[in-house]
């Protein structure tokens, strides 16, 4: 879920009983009682192209937050730095925040940090921060498999 250019967005993966059809399911929904046009809704479906279930789980999973005034650049060195420094990105969360005039640009990073490397990469991270002049943080992240 998300919010695309002041709208609502949503994807749901999901698996269909073998006995109910998508377009079943579809046309289901489309008549609801809350029908998705009185409320604005658009609905679609497709079948999804390939599914890899995840093979393994971060071993060392972290959160790198990043604030600071929006501009062309701050996604391409962050991510630059963590690429330089062997570090697996397993997603990421963007957004614009408008408060009084100013554009605050906000992404949190989830990765794969190796247990060797979180002091290096926490001074790098430092120094970037100060050459952007952004806040980055690095915390280790509470995961669960869902």
């Amino acid at each position: 879920m998300t919010i695309l250019h002041g709208q609502f967005a949503m994807i749901l993966i999901i698996k269909i009983p073998i006995n109910i059809s998508a377009k079943t399911l579809y046309n289901k929904l489309q008549k609801s009682s809350k029908s998705s046009k009185s409320l604005g809704m658009a609905l679609s479906y497709s079948q999804l192209a390939s599914y890899s279930p995840k093979k393994h789980l971060p071993e060392n999973p972290y959160v790198v937050s990043v604030y600071g005034s929006d501009r062309t650049g701050i996604v391409y060195n962050v991510s630059e730095c963590l690429a330089e420094n062997n570090i697996n990105i397993t997603d990421v969360q963007t957004t614009l925040s408008k408060r009084k005039g100013e554009n605050t640009y906000m992404m949190i990073i989830e990765c794969d940090i190796p247990k060797n490397r979180y002091y290096e990469l926490s001074k790098e991270l430092s120094k970037l921060a100060g050459l952007l002049n952004i806040t980055i943080s690095l915390n280790k992240a509470e995961f669960t498999d869902i």
